[in-house]
């Protein structure tokens, strides 16, 4: 039987979209057919402003209405969301080891086949779509998908300890889930920001300090700090990467979650003499957005979010608060009854 799926495309003006109507011809045999009842707003969505065509969002989460004929873990009425991966090969090296997001013949949001978040449902691999845990609102489980699986295998993919210092750079929507995550894992976690008017709303997420990086200029400021272990930089704007090496342990390591605007420079000096690592973290593969859905829902960690109705209007609202960066701290689009 044809299913109708409702979706919002993007169009060739930046920021507006329009109400498309498809029609799929019944379910592949993995595949599963999700009503989407919210979506949240990444900012990787907005890259894609002013193309023609695309049905995007990559953080929906729902309620299964039907499966394929051979999808064995998840029944007609299960919680389900999906993420930003969404195939893989699943026999190379690579997938076999568990790191099946860097598949060389992986598929990735916007993927290619326009069955993305910003619309009324979705047919999807089940494979590649998740569980949704108790205890986990379907407003909030979107967002961890992605800004959550981010931060958490940026702590699990270093192999954090609770005995580690950690420092978090931005308190922005990745920066305040990353607070959240580092407390519950155990470890001390500071939060870095360039504003002193942010400190409570940090010590609110679960940092045990506070630290105003406009100041890292002044020796005796810097002299004062405890080193790190793990420094997550979850903001995008450049930085005086010099300053933050310094404050890293020797064989600490400086991880990017946030995009850089402008190529990094820095000295290599700590990375020979200290044996400092600096490398990036891309949101996570199928079993750590599994571990990190499990651990949310047991730490009881939540997004902070505005609420839009999952409309026309709405996401492009949603869209425009984000391209202002006036989003507190993320955006989902709620489906209306």
């Amino acid at each position: 039987m044809a299913i109708t799926i409702n979706s919002f495309n993007t169009t060739g003006e930046s920021g507006k979209f329009k109400k498309v109507t498809r029609q799929v011809e019944g379910l592949e045999r993995h595949q599963i057919l999700i009503k989407i009842l919210a979506s949240g707003i990444c900012h990787t969505d907005c890259y894609y402003m002013g193309q023609e065509g695309l049905c995007l969002g990559h953080e929906p989460a729902g309620v299964v209405e039907e499966v394929g004929s051979e999808v064995t873990n998840f029944k007609v009425g299960d919680r389900a969301g999906f993420s930003y991966l969404k195939s893989a090969c699943l026999v190379c090296e690579q997938c076999v080891a568990g790191d099946d997001l860097y598949c060389q013949n992986r598929v990735i949001f916007p993927g290619n086949d326009n069955m993305n978040g910003y619309a009324d449902k979705a047919v999807v691999d089940s494979r590649f779509a998740y569980q949704i845990p108790e205890g986990l609102d379907l407003k909030d489980t979107g967002v961890l998908m992605c800004a959550g699986s981010t931060v958490f295998n940026a702590l699990y993919s270093t192999n954090t300890s609770p005995t580690h210092r950690v420092a978090i750079i931005g308190l922005g929507g990745l920066g305040h889930l990353a607070l959240q995550f580092a407390n519950k894992w155990g470890t001390h976690v500071t939060a870095i920001s360039t504003t002193d008017s942010k400190k409570e709303e940090a010590l609110s997420f679960g940092a045990y300090d506070f630290l105003n990086s406009k100041k890292f200029d002044d020796a005796d400021y810097t002299a004062s700090i405890e080193k790190f272990d793990l420094i997550i930089n979850t903001a995008s704007a450049d930085l005086e990467y010099d300053q933050y090496i310094k404050l890293l342990k020797p064989k600490g390591k400086f991880l990017l979650v946030g995009v850089p605007m402008k190529p990094i420079t820095v000295n290599g000096s700590p990375f020979i003499g200290n044996e400092i690592g600096m490398r990036g973290s891309l949101v996570g593969g199928r079993e750590t957005v599994r571990k990190m859905l499990a651990f949310a829902a047991q730490h009881k960690i939540r997004p902070k979010i505005e609420e839009l109705p999952l409309t026309l209007e709405g996401l492009e609202e949603g869209i425009d608060r984000c391209l202002q960066y006036k989003a507190r701290y993320r955006v989902v689009l709620v489906a209306q009854e």
